[in-house]
């Protein structure tokens, strides 16, 4: 897992992170409508920062396990009552690794997307799978 690939291309993102989000939730909910209504649209707002801190936050301390684990766990815990599985995050993570890649452009490479794979599958995943069941 290449931490500082993933600082690197979230943070290159900038002023556009939250619109990185807006984008990820417009394709996320085209493409798997059925998630739409675990996200009451009241909340957009409060739900796009929540997202854009928490994927910084990942990109920051992505190996820093002691740091992020319970911030992630967090956030599974408040997912339970959603009853996510694993798969339901992984097409959270296909859809979120597709958008960023087209926001950062040309400077996206196999090996960023490989870093944020790696970390969705080793740490994110994991860990709101941990929280989800407790």
């Amino acid at each position: 897992m290449n931490t500082e690939l993933i600082a690197q291309t979230w943070f290159a993102l900038g002023e556009r992170q939250a619109a990185m989000i807006e984008a990820f939730y417009e394709r996320f909910f085209e493409r798997f409508p059925d998630y739409r209504p675990l996200f009451p649209a009241e909340r957009n707002t409060y739900l796009l920062q929540k997202m854009v801190e928490t994927m910084s936050l990942v990109a920051r301390l992505g190996e820093n396990r002691p740091i992020i684990a319970p911030l992630i766990q967090g956030v599974g815990d408040h997912h339970q009552p959603y009853h996510l599985g694993e798969e339901d995050l992984r097409n959270f993570r296909d859809v979120f690794i597709e958008v960023l890649g087209e926001q950062c452009g040309p400077t996206w490479t196999e090996a960023a997307a490989d870093s944020w794979r790696e970390t969705f599958d080793e740490a994110v995943i994991p860990l709101m799978m941990k929280g989800n069941k407790r």
